[in-house]
C-alpha cells in the first residue's frame, strides 16, 4: 500500500512538475520577441509590435501603455511608460525624484534597430526582471515607432543601402515629411503630438534610435552629441566630462566599437577626413540643444549585419540606464541649472548659427575598411571599393565649430496679432504668451530683409527663403492683442531660434512670413517716366546716385523695371512695410498692459 502510494505521488509529481515546466517554457517562449523567433533577421509589423507592448502592460504592473496622438492615416502613436513604482504620471514621477528617459525608435522607420532593442529590453527590465535594478531610479517613455504610417509602408527595398532586416517601413511619413527635420517647425501631425508628450514629461534625457549610411568602417555604431557653444554649459559640462567617457568605456568592455558621428569631409573616399558638425534644431540633438536637455542621437552602421546592429543598440540603452542611475543627482542638477541660466539670457547674446572651421585639423586614428580607389566612366569620377580588411588608418578630422551668427535676447518679443499662425506655433513648444489688453506704442528694434530670394527645389514641404537682414530701431504702434513674449522662460533658446530670422531654422527661413516680402501696389510705367524727369529737375544730385546704382547693379541697368522703380522707391507711394519684420524687440523692461497667458 504504501509503495503503491509513493508509486502515485511519483507519477503525480512528474506530471505536475512536467506541466509546470511546460508551462515555464511555453511563457518564455511567449516572450520571445518576432525578431528573436526569425533568427535575428524580421522585424514585428506595427500591429505585432503594439500587441508584444500590450501584453506588457498586462503582465506588469510596471507597465503602462498609452496612445499619445494618432498619425494622419488614423494610427495609434504608442507608448510605454515603465516604472517600477507604478507611477505613470510625470507628476508623480517627478515626486518620486527618478530621472526621465524618452527612448524613441523608428523615427525613420525603415531604421528599426531601436524598436526590437527596446522590445527585448523591456521584457528583461519587467518580465524576467534581470535588469529590474536599472529601474531604481530611472523612469523609461518608450516609443517603438514614431513614424508609424511610414512604418507600414512595409517591403524588402526601402533601405538599399542596410543589412536587413529582410523587410522594413519607409523613411518618411505618409505625408512625406521626414520626421527628424520638424523638430523646430513641427508642421506634421506626429511631431505636434510628440511636443504635447515632450512638454508634459520634460523627459531628462533621449534616446533617439537611427541606423547610418555613409562610408564601410569597423564602427557597430557612432554617436550623435551637441558639445558646442550653443549648449548650455553645465549641459556640455555633463555631456563631455560625465556621459561619454562613460558610455564610451561602457561598450569597450562589450567589445562594440563606437565613435562620434561624422560625415565625410570629401567625398567618396574617407582618407579625405571626416567632420564631426554641429547640429541646427530641426534636428533632435540640436532640438535638444536649444531645449536644456540631451538628445543622444544613435547611429548603427547600416552595413553591419542585423543582429549586430540590435545588440549594439540594446547594449547601449542598458549602459544609459545604468549611467542615468549613477549619475542621477548630477544630472538633474546639470538640466536644472541650464534651465536656470536660460531664464538669464536677456541682455546677452545667443548664438545661433554655427559652421565648422575647415583651417582646423587634427590626423587621427580612424578603424576603416581597406580600399582603393579608381576611375568609374559611369559617375565620371573617383569610385571606392572596399576589399573587407579592417584597417587603422590615420586621416583628418575636422571637430571645431564657430559661430557665424548671434543674436543679443530682448526682454521681450511683440508680435502683432494678425499672425496668429506663427503665435499658435510658438505655443507647441510650450513658450508662454501674454497678450496686450489695450494698444501700445513702444520703442523696439526689429529688422529689414535685402536680397530676398528662396531655393528653387522644395525642402520638406517649403521653398526656403535666403535674405540679408539689416537692423533697425523704430517707434511702433501694436494693437490689443499683440502677442508679448517675455524672455524669462527654460524655453528662451527655443523662442530666440525660433523668431531671430538669421537662426538657422527660424519661421522667416521656413517661409512663414513670405507675404512680407511682397509689393501689394504698382506704378505704371508711363506715369514712371514721368515722375522720374520731374525727380532729376528737381534734384540733379539725384542723377549721380541713378548713374551709381546701375554701376552697382549690372543686371538692374538692364532691367527696364528696375531702372523705373529706383525712383518709385523715392516717392512717398512706396510701400515701406515691405521687407519689414513685424516682430519687435522690446530691449528693456516695461510696464505693459497684460491679459494672462494664452491657455492659462
Amino acid at each position: 500500500m504504501i509503495l503503491l502510494r509513493n508509486l502515485i505521488f511519483f507519477i503525480f509529481s512528474v506530471f505536475f512538475f512536467g506541466i509546470t515546466a511546460s508551462l515555464c517554457a511555453q511563457t518564455q517562449g511567449d516572450w520571445q520577441t518576432h525578431y528573436e523567433k526569425s533568427g535575428h533577421l524580421e522585424t514585428p509589423r506595427y500591429s505585432a509590435t503594439i500587441d508584444y507592448c500590450q501584453r506588457l502592460d498586462a503582465a506588469s504592473d510596471w507597465v503602462q501603455y498609452q496612445s499619445f496622438g494618432k498619425s494622419p492615416q488614423g494610427r495609434d502613436l504608442p507608448l510605454v511608460i515603465v516604472d517600477k513604482n507604478g507611477n505613470f504620471t510625470p507628476e508623480a514621477v517627478r515626486k518620486s525624484g527618478n530621472v526621465i528617459m524618452l527612448a524613441q525608435s523608428c523615427i525613420h522607420s525603415g531604421e528599426s534597430d531601436g524598436k526590437d532593442a527596446s522590445l527585448m529590453l523591456m521584457r528583461e527590465l519587467v518580465i524576467t526582471r534581470d535588469l529590474a535594478d536599472l529601474l531604481d531610479h530611472v523612469t523609461i517613455l518608450f516609443i517603438p515607432i514614431f513614424n508609424v504610417d511610414g512604418h507600414e509602408m512595409f517591403g524588402p527595398y526601402n533601405r538599399l543601402n542596410q543589412n536587413g532586416p529582410k523587410e522594413m517601413g519607409f523613411r518618411a511619413t505618409a505625408q512625406n515629411y521626414n520626421l527628424n527635420r520638424d523638430f523646430l517647425k513641427a508642421e506634421s501631425p506626429e511631431m505636434q503630438a510628440w511636443l504635447k508628450l515632450y512638454n508634459r514629461w520634460l523627459p531628462d534625457f533621449l534616446a533617439d534610435n537611427h541606423v547610418t549610411n555613409g562610408a564601410d568602417h569597423q564602427y557597430v555604431m557612432t554617436y550623435g552629441i551637441e558639445t558646442n557653444v550653443n549648449v548650455a554649459a553645465p549641459l556640455r559640462e555633463w555631456t563631455t566630462d560625465v556621459m561619454e567617457p562613460f558610455l564610451v568605456e561602457a561598450m569597450s568592455k562589450d567589445n562594440q566599437l563606437t565613435a562620434p558621428y561624422f560625415s565625410m569631409n570629401r567625398r567618396p573616399a574617407i582618407g579625405n577626413g571626416v567632420k564631426i558638425e554641429p547640429y541646427s534644431p530641426r534636428y533632435s540633438t540640436g532640438y535638444g540643444a536649444v531645449q536644456n536637455r540631451i538628445f543622444y542621437l544613435v547611429e548603427t552602421h547600416a552595413l553591419k549585419d542585423y543582429k549586430t546592429r540590435v545588440t549594439a543598440n540594446y547594449l547601449l540603452m542598458k549602459h544609459m540606464l545604468a549611467l542615468l542611475n549613477k549619475e542621477r543627482k548630477s544630472l538633474l542638477s546639470a538640466n536644472r541649472t541650464s534651465d536656470a541660466l536660460t531664464r538669464e539670457l536677456p541682455g546677452s547674446y545667443l548664438p545661433l548659427d554655427l559652421t565648422m572651421d575647415m583651417t582646423d585639423t587634427t590626423m587621427a586614428p580612424f578603424a576603416g575598411i581597406e580600399y582603393e580607389e579608381t576611375f568609374s566612366e559611369i559617375s565620371n569620377s573617383e569610385r571606392v571599393v572596399y576589399n573587407g580588411k579592417p584597417v587603422t588608418m590615420e586621416i583628418p578630422y575636422f571637430k571645431k565649430s564657430v559661430v557665424t551668427d548671434s543674436a543679443k535676447i530682448p526682454y521681450a518679443y511683440i508680435i502683432p496679432p494678425q499672425w496668429a499662425l506663427q503665435i499658435e506655433r510658438l505655443g507647441w513648444h510650450d513658450v508662454k504668451i501674454h497678450r496686450l489688453s489695450e494698444a501700445v506704442s513702444l520703442e523696439v528694434e526689429s529688422y529689414r530683409f535685402n536680397n530676398v530670394s528662396w531655393r528653387r527645389q522644395s525642402f520638406e514641404g517649403q521653398l526656403l527663403a535666403e535674405f540679408s537682414v539689416a537692423p533697425l530701431t523704430e517707434t511702433r504702434m501694436y494693437p490689443a492683442g499683440s502677442a508679448v513674449i517675455i524672455m524669462n522662460q527654460r524655453t528662451n533658446r527655443v523662442i530666440a531660434h525660433l523668431l531671430e530670422p538669421h537662426a538657422p531654422d527660424s519661421y522667416v527661413k521656413w517661409g512663414y512670413w513670405n507675404t512680407i516680402f511682397e509689393r501689394k501696389e504698382y506704378g505704371e510705367d508711363y506715369v514712371l517716366e514721368t515722375i522720374a524727369r520731374e525727380m532729376l529737375a528737381e534734384n540733379p544730385e539725384l542723377q549721380k546716385e541713378f548713374d551709381q546704382y546701375l554701376a552697382d547693379n549690372p543686371g538692374a541697368a538692364q532691367n527696364r523695371w528696375a531702372r523705373l522703380y529706383f525712383f518709385y522707391a523715392r516717392t512717398p507711394y512706396w510701400e515701406s512695410r515691405t521687407n519689414l519684420y513685424p516682430v519687435g524687440k522690446i530691449m528693456t523692461e516695461q510696464s505693459l498692459p497684460l491679459d494672462g497667458i494664452d491657455g492659462k
